[in-house]
């Protein structure tokens, strides 16, 4: 059973929680182009549901931090947070990528150009703060949880050859789905 719901949310993002439940917010919706954006971005959620990353991710920080507990004697060691907050990020590229995957096997199904969760992350692209070196970008690489969004652009694929996109939505059902903003 899958639940997608859109919030009133000043940030530009979209989230899958364990229960098959999505969160969608506004200004993704705003900044979505076109219907084929938001249904790549929906899409790669529905990635998170169906491979039951929340779930995993939500037992392996509950295991992780009760090892962290036991080995630190129930204190707070920030050594050993930090490696605990390392090994759940790595995680969550991996997850990243895999959804991304999914995502563009499941548009591919269904006959939606994948192309359109591309162009939504090459205009989240232009929004994201650069830093190109030092030790600044080196802690932003640490602790992003998801794969560059250059490396997620890259990986992107038009539809098959032969294969005619048909749209996600049509323009009246787009305009009703910005409306739900309102």
């Amino acid at each position: 059973k899958l639940t997608a719901r859109v919030f009133d949310m000043p940030l530009v993002n979209a989230f899958a929680l364990p229960g098959g439940h999505i969160l969608v917010t506004r200004k993704l919706i705003e900044q979505a182009s076109d219907p084929d954006e938001a249904a790549g971005v929906l899409a790669h959620e529905l990635g998170h549901v169906v491979l039951r990353h929340p779930e995993a991710q939500l037992v392996r920080v509950l295991g992780l931090n009760l090892i962290l507990s036991l080995a630190s004697g129930g204190g707070s060691d920030t050594i050993g947070g930090l490696a605990g907050l390392l090994a759940i990020l790595r995680y969550g590229r991996s997850a990243e990528r895999e959804a991304d995957q999914f995502a563009q096997a499941t548009l591919e199904q269904a006959r939606i150009d994948p192309l359109g969760l591309k162009r939504f992350l090459e205009s989240v692209s232009k929004s994201e703060i650069k830093i190109d070196s030092g030790f600044l970008n080196g802690i932003g690489n640490i602790l992003s949880t998801h794969p560059g969004t250059e490396e997620r652009i890259k990986a992107m694929r038009p539809l098959p050859d032969g294969v005619a996109a048909r749209p996600s939505l049509d323009a009246a059902q787009w305009g009703d789905l910005k409306k739900i903003c309102d």
